[in-house]
């Protein structure tokens, strides 16, 4: 919707099915029943819109700066921003966990690097669907590091994210030939 509104973009029916059916997977993964719901939880969804937001933003601007500029400037901008929450609770951290932290840093700037790369050539509203795949990702590797078992919910709703994207990617090749 916002790469719509914002960008322009045309968004064809297969990309809204693709969309939906990843969205429609990641509400059964959350499994938000009478029971368990919680009003904090629909800052998912704001979440899930700031991420959108940031995609629109990256697009947009992938023309003009460099990937470079574009990974400096979104760490700064998260370091900025979860500041105010970690100083008032920091304790020290060991050895182990800086590493960590770098690993998790240089893994999630390796995502954004292949994230902006992809915006050089498809539309904003293009990597969509494959977003929802991380909840999968999520849930495997906490399955080999954690050894986390999947929930139920987490499969029936991975049943339903994976042939979203799948159905995605081969309209689009389609289409692209």
């Amino acid at each position: 919707l916002f790469a719509m509104v914002i960008l322009g973009e045309k968004v064809g029916k297969e990309r809204w099915l693709a969309s939906l059916g990843g969205f429609i997977g990641c509400i059964i993964v959350f499994n938000p029943t009478a029971a368990t719901f919680q009003p904090a939880s629909l800052l998912l969804l704001v979440s899930a819109m700031c991420f959108a937001m940031l995609d629109i933003f990256n697009k947009k601007y992938e023309a003009t700066e460099t990937i470079t500029s574009m990974l400096f400037y979104g760490s700064l901008s998260t370091a900025a921003i979860s500041a105010f929450k970690a100083f008032p609770t920091w304790v020290p951290v060991t050895t182990t966990q800086y590493g960590l932290i770098a690993l998790l840093g240089v893994g999630a700037n390796m995502l954004l690097f292949c994230l902006l790369r992809a915006f050089k050539y498809v539309e904003a509203s293009a990597t969509c669907p494959y977003r929802y795949t991380e909840f999968v990702l999520s849930a495997i590797a906490g399955f080999f590091f954690f050894a986390e078992r999947p929930s139920p919910t987490t499969l029936l709703g991975s049943c339903i994210i994976l042939p979203s994207v799948v159905y995605c990617a081969i309209v689009e090749t389609r289409a692209n030939k």
